[in-house]
């Protein structure tokens, strides 16, 4: 009876040691997913160097994502991606760009913005497999910790060709708009990336910059790359800046110009 109760207690204080172990390995593996989230190096994988492919830009994906429910608990920063809570529910990503077959291995969509966003090489030569496997694997250990059960919003991605980002670009363009209303929408959305004279940014200086010589044009290109992003630059979905929402922002953008060309 002896043998027997050792036996039991060993045994149990074995799968609790296991537990604990595999539960500590899971911890130290999604704080590396979050300190890689933030960390715009990627533990030193991506480098710097020229601002072209291949070199570390600065940014991080915290610059495009929440880590938390940023639709039940909002902090103001419109954000041009949808929060990472919810990625390990979701089975694909980036429109059905990455499947289920590689969706843990490309790190729920992370990898593609590993050397999209983080490394400047073109959306055409993207692989989203090529970020290190541990990294993936630590994302996406970290999706599920701030993850849970909720499978954050629902959402479908349209990927725009050119012939529709002209479109669009050209609709929003002709859009009336809310300068005040765009100043505020600019400092939510726009400026962690496009510089102010007081503020670095990696993007190109749009409040204090000189007026082009042709404006109109210059609107349209802006609204054609936030409805459906540019060579560096994340589109915003609608459900993220609505046309009324760009319009605002342009309008903010034409009085700004007119202003320096005065």
């Amino acid at each position: 009876m002896m043998r027997k109760f050792v036996s039991f207690a060993l045994c149990g204080v074995l799968i609790a040691a296991f537990i604990f172990f595999t539960h500590a390995q899971m911890s130290d593996k999604a704080q590396l997913g979050r300190e890689l989230f933030h960390d715009p190096t990627f533990k030193g994988t991506i480098k710097p160097g020229k601002p072209t492919k291949g070199f570390a830009t600065g940014l991080s994906c915290a610059n495009c994502h929440a880590d938390f429910d940023d639709a039940a608990n909002p902090d103001g920063v419109i954000r041009a991606g949808h929060s990472v809570v919810g990625v390990p529910h979701r089975g694909q990503a980036k429109g059905g760009m990455i499947s289920a077959e590689n969706f843990a291995r490309a790190a729920g969509g992370g990898g593609f913005c590993y050397q999209h966003f983080l490394q400047r090489i073109p959306s055409s030569e993207v692989d989203p497999t090529a970020i290190p496997e541990e990294h993936a694997e630590a994302l996406m250990a970290y999706f599920e910790a701030i993850s849970g059960d909720n499978k954050g919003p629902e959402f479908e991605i349209a990927m725009l060709d050119d012939d529709a980002k002209k479109a669009a670009g050209e609709k929003l363009a002709a859009m009336s708009g809310d300068a005040e209303k765009g100043w505020q929408l600019f400092g939510r959305a726009c400026v962690v990336c496009h510089p102010t004279p007081y503020r670095a940014g990696i993007g190109p200086r749009i409040v204090g910059t000189r007026a082009p010589r042709n404006i109109d044009a210059a609107i349209v290109r802006w609204a054609t790359k936030i409805r459906g992003g540019g060579t560096l630059m994340p589109f915003y979905a609608p459900d993220i800046l609505s046309d009324q929402d760009i319009a605002d922002i342009l309008a903010f953008g034409r009085q700004e110009l007119e202003n320096a060309g005065r």
